[in-house]
């Protein structure tokens, strides 16, 4: 690795770790720099600080993502409507590792994608996981630590390990 490349890997390190501890205010210092490394973030949504974004991700306005949280849409994508709140903790990701060849390391092994879409107008409570290939409809709820890898109707309240639907709001 040449030196003005390991120089250009170690200062977007350190720029990455203080944007990513800086105080909530900052939250559109970190949509300029997801959107400069390829997310279609609106400017008014708002990312709080130790927020991971990675791959493609569109995020709509009036959105909020809360600390810890982690967002990997890989090469399909996550796609976020308007006005979601999405509590601390919650990870969302668009692939599985592949695991099916026993003779190859998990690690070394293909990932299998598909799309996260999350409507508009969606609240994920906190420590909860999305699957890949899920659609939450808009308006949904999702309960605290709950593991979502089924498509949610919309405005429903689902909750649990899976996921599964308890109420509708409607």
């Amino acid at each position: 690795m040449r030196l003005f490349s390991k120089i250009t890997l170690a200062f977007t390190s350190l720029w990455f770790s203080f944007l990513m501890i800086l105080p909530d205010e900052f939250s559109k210092l970190r949509v300029r720099y997801y959107n400069k490394r390829g997310g279609k973030i609106h400017k008014s949504v708002a990312i709080s600080p130790n927020v991971r974004i990675r791959g493609r991700v569109e995020i709509d306005e009036g959105t909020s993502i809360a600390q810890n949280s982690s967002i990997s849409g890989e090469k399909v994508g996550v796609f976020i409507g308007k006005n979601v709140m999405i509590a601390p903790n919650v990870v969302i990701v668009a692939f599985n590792h592949g695991f099916e060849a026993i003779e190859r390391p998990m690690a070394f092994q293909t990932n299998t994608e598909k799309k996260i879409v999350i409507e508009d107008d969606v609240w994920i409570a906190s420590n909860c996981s999305i699957s890949k290939g899920v659609t939450i409809g808009k308006g949904s709820i999702i309960g605290a630590n709950s593991f979502v890898n089924k498509d949610v109707p919309p405005f429903s309240i689902v909750g649990g390990v899976p996921a599964k639907v308890i109420k509708s709001r409607i």
